[in-house]
């Protein structure tokens, strides 16, 4: 065999090993990421309530801190394809003093809090998926996630600042009860 055809059959498998992966493998390799984003993390549920041994006792921070965040999936080719999840971060996350019930109550609130606006998002994307707009790219939907997290963390910081935490903490609380529970404020 010459030296031309051994390169046209190199160079043929490659493209076709190219080719098969982004048909048949691709989905399974964003599948694997997607796993190993979330392998560390707590995932939002209905069900799923925060516990002090979600936290880690710790020598640095004083207090209590929740991480949280927006893990997102998306394809914006035709139909676009979007999910979405809320998720705490246990690794990131402290507390310094369990007897404080109150802390988890305020942790389990921004944990909540943070699924709805996941859930406004989610929403702004299905109205996308309607109107069949085909102008939108994968920095759209970076953009989208920032700007959700954004209005999250202003409503948060609006506690943080408040003198009455307990009462604004009680209205947040009773914000995420209607919202994921689809109950309009005057049902």
């Amino acid at each position: 065999m010459s030296r031309l055809v051994k390169i046209s059959i190199t160079v043929i498998a490659i493209i076709l090993t190219v080719v098969c992966f982004r048909l048949f493998l691709m989905g399974y390799y964003y599948d694997f990421l997607e796993y190993w984003t979330l392998r560390d993390k707590i995932v939002w549920s209905k069900t799923t309530k925060l516990k002090w041994s979600d936290f880690h006792n710790s020598d640095e921070g004083i207090g209590l801190y929740a991480k949280v965040g927006l893990s997102s999936r998306y394809n914006v080719n035709d139909p676009i394809l979007f999910r979405s999840k809320t998720v705490f971060i246990p690794k990131e996350s402290y507390v310094t003093d369990t007897t404080i019930a109150a802390d988890l109550r305020v942790a389990q609130a921004k944990f909540d809090l943070l699924e709805v606006f996941r859930r406004k998002m989610e929403s702004e994307v299905d109205s996308i998926r309607k109107s069949n707009t085909k102008k939108y790219k994968p920095s759209d939907f970076k953009k989208m996630n920032r700007r959700y997290y954004e209005m999250f963390d202003t409503i948060w910081q609006e506690f943080k600042d408040s003198e009455n935490k307990l009462e604004k903490l009680e209205r947040i609380e009773r914000l995420v009860y209607l919202k994921l529970n689809n109950i309009t404020e005057s049902d």
